[in-house]
């Protein structure tokens, strides 16, 4: 019978595999037809000048490759969304491991705040939008506030120089909670220990952040880069409600960019290769990322 069962051993596994890949299937396809797929498909058209309403989609190599860099409209969105992810990724990471910190010093109340800060995550981006363009308004409430203090209003969303930050503040607060709660989970698993031997030693409480905390916190403010940087590049859905990309292309982004030539104008040729250039701007950007976190 050992021997038996050392025979069949080999089965098993070779069986167990079977299933394994069986029950995979279902996701690998998913992933061929609606992620791959499309990304495969939008590279070849870049190549071409192609429209959903063109008969003829003729090969024309790079040239709208070489169209989006002497596009004034492509150059604006690509200075406009490394502005925009800069600025959201750096204030947004800090913010949220501050208040994380400070929400984690608050004890039993801790639970109530993480529910409170995430609640505008799950929140319609398209309805916060609108909340926000009203709060903007000439006659919202920020200028209603401003006003009261005997300030002059501002015209935020009509303001070449202050559309975008104000577009920068909503996605600042929409994904606090969701980085909120990714490093909240971090500083739990953070033992106790760490920070009593730093005690012992005489450490103060900003030395037993710096010296404790973030070393132990890297892993998790390497996937919060990453997550962040990957999400603020795919800023669309605010700008198509709020600002439409003005004024006077202030708030024109890449993914706005590939919407109003695909979709309005019927390049798509040329709004896949704006496309293309952000899928590798991204792609180069997370490697870097990831990089440099392993190094460290």
């Amino acid at each position: 019978m050992p021997a038996l069962s050392l025979t069949m051993a080999p089965w098993r596994k070779g069986g167990e595999a079977r299933s394994a890949y069986l029950l995979l299937l279902p996701v690998l396809v998913f992933f061929l037809l609606f992620q791959y797929y499309p990304i495969l498909k939008s590279i070849a058209i870049s190549f071409q000048e192609y429209g959903l309403l063109m008969r003829e989609t003729p090969w024309i190599g790079l040239e709208n490759y070489v169209r989006q860099f002497q596009d004034p409209l492509f150059l604006a969105a690509l200075w406009n969304t490394l502005l925009f992810v800069a600025t959201v990724v750096v204030i947004g990471v800090v913010l949220a491991l501050f208040c994380a910190v400070l929400v984690e010093q608050t004890g039993r109340w801790a639970g109530l705040y993480r529910t409170l800060y995430f609640i505008p995550v799950v929140t319609s981006l398209l309805a916060t939008s609108m909340i926000f363009r009203w709060l903007y308004a000439s006659n919202g409430l920020l200028n209603f506030i401003l006003t009261f203090f005997g300030m002059e209003p501002q015209a935020w969303l009509l303001s070449e120089s202050l559309a975008l930050p104000s577009l920068m503040a909503l996605t600042v607060w929409k994904n606090l909670g969701f980085d909120l709660i990714l490093f909240s989970a971090a500083l739990q698993a953070i033992p106790e220990d760490f920070y009593e031997v730093s005690s012992l030693d005489g450490a103060t409480p900003l030395q037993n952040f710096w010296h404790v905390t973030l070393p132990q916190l890297r892993p998790i403010v390497l996937l919060v880069c990453i997550t962040a940087v990957i999400r603020s590049f795919q800023v669309f859905t605010i700008v198509l409600a709020m600002t439409q990309g003005g004024p006077i292309n202030a708030t024109r982004t890449i993914v706005y960019h590939v919407y109003e030539q695909g979709i309005q104008y019927d390049e798509m040729g040329y709004a896949s290769a704006a496309a293309v250039i952000l899928l590798v701007i991204v792609a180069i950007l997370t490697y870097g990322q990831m990089r440099v976190g392993r190094e460290r």
